[in-house]
């Protein structure tokens, strides 16, 4: 059974489940995010790892030798106007592998437009979830979200939310946000994967 086969298994029994069947294990993340956006083409992640916005609508991620490792197109189609947040994430207990995830948006609002988690070890770069995980866990991808990511209370948590005008509401300034999808991203030490729990809706 190969790596990618048993991860989707894993990732089916537990949303199957409602619950993730893993133990515990603190995902968190290192540092701020770093935006690329704009005249923000390139930015140095580490000292070996940088990541190159191509202005078409994608990302890449490049070495230190300034080979291409990965790209990352927004699964809108949107060739101008992405912005890109790009962090690195920390497993507790997880050692050999460093992991980077990327979220993608569009227009003023900010419409989530892609979402990316990628791990790299010893020079082999994968993608562990893309926005096609996040859409087998309730998510609707390509309707407009806004998607943000974080700790809370020790979970690390994504947050899906969509604007809308409050009832009586007049001006642009008066839009807020209603939550409409939020998910756990959980670690499972046996699969060495990462599994997305659904919080809400159930």
């Amino acid at each position: 059974m190969n790596k990618k086969f048993w991860a989707a298994f894993m990732m089916g029994a537990a949303l199957a489940a409602g619950t993730p069947a893993v133990s515990a294990a603190t995902v968190e993340p290192v540092g701020e995010q770093t935006f690329l956006y704009m005249n923000t083409r390139e930015a140095r992640l580490t000292e070996d790892v940088s990541a190159v916005d191509l202005h078409n609508g994608s990302l890449c991620l490049m070495d230190r030798n300034g080979n291409r490792k990965l790209t990352m197109m927004n699964v809108d189609g949107d060739e101008g106007g992405v912005g890109f947040a790009v962090r690195e994430l920390r497993v507790e207990g997880d050692s050999g592998r460093r992991y980077w995830e990327i979220l993608a948006d569009v227009g003023a609002h900010g419409k989530n437009c892609g979402y990316w988690l990628i791990a790299e070890e010893h020079g082999t770069w994968t993608f562990m979830l893309t926005t096609e995980n996040l859409a087998s866990a309730g998510y609707t991808p390509q309707e407009w979200h806004r998607l943000e990511s974080g700790v809370v209370d020790g979970r690390y948590i994504l947050t899906s939310s969509h604007e809308y005008m409050p009832e009586g509401a007049q001006f642009e300034y008066e839009r807020q946000h209603a939550v409409d999808w939020q998910a756990e991203l959980v670690w499972s030490e046996d699969a060495r994967a990462f599994l997305l729990d659904p919080i809400f809706p159930q």
